[in-house]
């Protein structure tokens, strides 16, 4: 089915712009795996698929943000969530390289498969629109937050098995 309107899981402006919403979430951990960023931008993008992450026991308070985010949930048909994530990752990739070239993110540590942010001055009044759309909506920072500080991302019960988005049964654990 072909989609009309502006999906910004694949723009690749819009992706950047998440990505540089989650960078004081990864600076809180120091570095993340590109894939543990992907998912959590995901859960960015479409936080109403949220009910669809298998949480730990401690974090399940976090299931109800499905229901407050529900009215983001597009009107036309989507793919599952595994296949979107997969339509994803060329976008998210030249993004993150923008970034890299840019100075935003380690360009090296990025080639390595991590991203880790740098101390690169922002402008202020883009500083100020993360800082606003963060503060909006601070429940889902703080799941991020959350999922970046104690889901590890491989092997069972890591964020691919509980998110369902990515292989995880060959991951080397």
């Amino acid at each position: 089915m072909v989609q009309l309107s502006f999906e910004p899981a694949l723009d690749p402006y819009h992706t950047m712009f998440r990505a540089l919403r989650l960078m004081p979430i990864i600076e809180t951990v120091g570095r993340l795996e590109r894939d543990h960023v992907r998912i959590l931008d995901f859960f960015l993008v479409f936080p109403f698929k949220l009910p669809d992450l298998r949480l730990k026991p401690e974090h399940r308070r976090f299931r109800a943000l499905g229901k407050r985010y529900a009215a983001q949930k597009p009107y036309a048909e989507q793919p599952e969530s595994g296949q979107l994530i997969k339509r994803m990752a060329p976008i998210s990739d030249a993004a993150y390289q923008s970034l890299a070239a840019k100075g935003f993110i380690d360009g090296s540590e990025y080639d390595a498969g991590w991203v880790k942010p740098t101390e690169r001055w922002m402008p202020d009044i883009l500083a100020e629109k993360i800082v606003a759309a963060n503060t909006i909506q601070q429940d889902l920072m703080d799941l991020l937050a959350t999922l970046a500080r104690e889901y590890d991302l491989g092997g069972e019960n890591g964020l691919k098995h509980r998110s369902g988005l990515m292989e995880h049964r060959y991951d080397a654990v």
